[in-house]
């Protein structure tokens, strides 16, 4: 792997000019470097996590993926679907990195939109007002008017009524690209039970170094597959183009179970790869083409779909993923480190504020 001369947009989209390109690679760059410094702050470790626009360094890639549904909420409500299903419905339930909104007509979904674009990206993009109008106007579907993006004091909106009905870009606190390049740093931190034994148990890995949440598919499976690679003495950095991206379109019957209404297979062709490429998909629409059934008319376990949620969880589920760069094995050797004190609560340095709504303390 040669060093990067530049950072790609995500889903290697063609939506920034040539200057904001270049601005976007330097961002990605400093957030690399923060989560690096962070690392030296441990006396005695040589990090294992580096920012490939600045180190060259060989590597395989070693893609992680995850199911998509929140499963902060199915631990609360699985023992009441409907309810289970209408929470995940809730944008700030959304918490896998994976966002969707629905379409409705005459109280029937029509059409699912999916999203893994971060909104650090978004607000990027927002430093050019006409380019950002333009691409929520092309994914819309109609005109959208500038002064419904922006305040009145010129700053960007990302809790808009557009993002929030066609799910434009990541809005949930947790689901931000820092995050996931916070996790992959801090989960090559080694960690140990009172000087001896490492810590290799997800949940206690994920509350020792103080990363994400443990209750979600995600977080502390990312930090599982770091933490081994980094046990093994291998260098990590994440693949360019630095995203969260949703890890194929899963065939509707033959992986999702879901059938037209005469029990009768629905097709590939009820997907759209709206933004990214097949390798990095950032945006995917769920509608039916034309002259087949609405997919409020279609079933998943002989069951209409009513909401987008059955969908992301139907059969294996719709996964999401992110793509590390592993080095050789045996390079480093850094000392394993106590758990730095109580573990905080799930709203860990670097994911903002609490963000499930409606929790209960049930458990399924």
């Amino acid at each position: 792997m040669a060093k990067l001369t530049q950072f790609s947009a995500p889903g290697n989209l063609k939506d920034l000019s040539a200057p904001m390109a270049a601005s976007w690679s330097t961002k990605i760059s400093g957030f690399i470097d923060t989560e690096v410094a962070r690392l030296t702050t441990n006396h005695g470790l040589q990090p294992q996590f580096y920012n490939p626009s600045k180190l060259d360094v060989s590597g395989n890639p070693a893609p992680i993926n995850w199911q998509g549904f929140p499963q902060t909420i199915e631990l609360q409500y699985g023992d009441d679907p409907q309810e289970m299903y209408r929470q995940a419905e809730i944008r700030n339930n959304q918490d896998e990195y994976l966002e969707w909104a629905v379409i409705k007509e005459a109280g029937k979904i029509t059409k699912v939109m999916f999203t893994c674009e971060g909104p650090e990206y978004w607000s990027h993009v927002a430093s050019d007002k006409a380019l950002l109008t333009e691409l929520y106007s092309e994914i819309v579907g109609q005109p959208v008017p500038q002064s419904e993006l922006f305040t009145a004091g010129g700053a960007y909106q990302p809790r808009n009524k557009f993002n929030m009905a066609y799910a434009v870009h990541l809005i949930q606190p947790n689901n931000t690209l820092t995050a996931e390049i916070n996790i992959a740093a801090q989960a090559t931190i080694i960690r140990q039970h009172g000087g001896h034994n490492p810590v290799t148990d997800p949940g206690e890995l994920i509350n020792c170094s103080r990363f994400g949440d443990p209750d979600r598919h995600s977080d502390p499976h990312i930090g599982e597959v770091v933490n081994g690679v980094a046990r093994q003495g291998c260098s990590l950095t994440l693949q360019d183009p630095v995203g969260l991206y949703i890890d194929g379109l899963p065939h509707p019957t033959n992986d999702l179970g879901i059938k037209k209404p005469d029990g009768g297979v629905v097709g590939p062709d009820y997907w759209t790869l709206a933004r990214g490429d097949q390798d990095h998909i950032v945006r995917a629409v769920f509608a039916a083409p034309t002259g087949q059934p609405a997919v409020g008319d279609l079933e998943i376990g002989g069951k209409k779909i009513e909401f987008g949620g059955q969908i992301v969880k139907a059969g294996p589920g719709m996964m999401v993923k992110l793509t590390g760069i592993v080095g050789r094995p045996g390079v480093f050797h850094n000392p394993s480190f106590p758990c730095p004190g109580p573990a905080l609560a799930a709203h860990a340095v670097g994911f903002g504020p609490p963000s499930i709504v409606g929790r209960s303390s049930r458990r399924s």
